[in-house]
């Protein structure tokens, strides 16, 4: 990795830190559960199942994905 791209990285994540994320919310997942991305940063961040914000692991990445499924189906069921 160059030294300037790696300096670069170190001091987006430092801002961060300091000041902290600027989340913006990539997806909605349910009414109450959605994906959100940090501007500055990139961190990527979801809402567990108390509603406290959690970094997005892969694992995280499946359920939120299958449960978006099943509420879309459910969704599209009780409207048609």
């Amino acid at each position: 990795m160059n030294i300037l791209l790696k300096s670069n990285f170190f001091t987006k994540k430092l801002i961060c830190r300091m000041f902290g994320h600027k989340l913006v919310t990539t997806k909605n997942i349910t009414e109450h559960i959605r994906e959100y991305q940090c501007k500055c940063c990139g961190l990527e961040l979801t809402n567990n199942y108390k509603g406290i914000k959690s970094i997005l692991t892969p694992e995280l990445k499946d359920v939120n994905i299958t449960v978006m499924d099943f509420y879309h189906r459910r969704h599209h069921r009780q409207t048609a």
